[in-house]
């Protein structure tokens, strides 16, 4: 994203803030106040936002080598342009569903990202497109990722341009966020699924529910690691 520059999972996120606001602009140098307007968290950020976490996506086979997956991720942003750290940092979740072939590409379908300062939803945003080229072979997501959201709910006091401008006020206006990673890395065969996933996957995919205990086989169950 220029706005989360990093790992998303099946999804991987490095990302540039956009706002295609009345003026078309791409924001640069833009800021974000983690303490929404509080004293002690107002950072500039130049290019982006370090985003790292970890994701499970369930793939559904619908020939020897297509599928449908459901994915849910979490992810931490610590730090800004891999130096200024935020203070207090931020967290997001992701759930995403789309399609793919094996060794080949996904086609992102429909996605949510909403981002968290501490137990505040500061900012829902809904995918507007999404794809990924995979590696030969396989069905991991460790080659180029890219999706871009747009904002459905942003809160004052947190997203704002290099000018002070808070980009809540530019809504219903389109505020895109945008992200791309070049690298997702699987964690091994036979692990447990981390609960915190399986929990946030039946929550957004309800009536699909994964049984706490599942084993990564990286094949029908993904679970990612998300370092670019």
């Amino acid at each position: 994203m220029n706005i989360f520059k990093k790992t998303f999972a099946s999804l991987a996120l490095a990302s540039s803030l956009l706002a295609a606001a009345p003026a078309q602009a791409v924001l640069t140098n833009w800021i974000l106040d983690t303490n929404g307007a509080a004293a002690g968290g107002q950072v500039t950020v130049s290019q982006f936002i370090d985003l790292t976490g970890i994701a499970y996506a369930n793939n559904t086979f619908t020939s020897a080598s297509t599928f449908n997956f459901n994915e849910f991720g979490l992810f931490n942003a610590l730090s800004a342009d891999f130096a200024t750290l935020l203070n207090p940092a931020l967290s997001a979740t992701f759930s995403a569903t789309g399609t793919g072939t094996t060794g080949g590409l996904l086609s992102f379908l429909s996605g949510t990202l909403n981002v968290f300062s501490g137990a505040d939803n500061i900012g829902t945003f809904n995918l507007l497109s999404g794809s990924a080229n995979l590696a030969a072979d396989t069905v991991l997501p460790n080659g180029a990722i890219s999706l871009i959201f747009q904002a459905t709910a942003i809160s004052s006091g947190y997203f704002f341009t290099g000018g002070m401008l808070d980009l809540s006020t530019l809504l219903p206006e389109t505020v895109l966020f945008g992200f791309a990673t070049t690298n997702a890395i699987p964690i091994g065969t036979g692990g447990a699924i981390n609960p915190a996933l399986i929990n946030g996957y039946n929550a957004s995919f309800g009536g699909l529910d994964i049984p706490l205990g599942t084993v990564a086989n990286q094949v029908t169950n993904v679970f990612i690691s998300n370092n670019g």
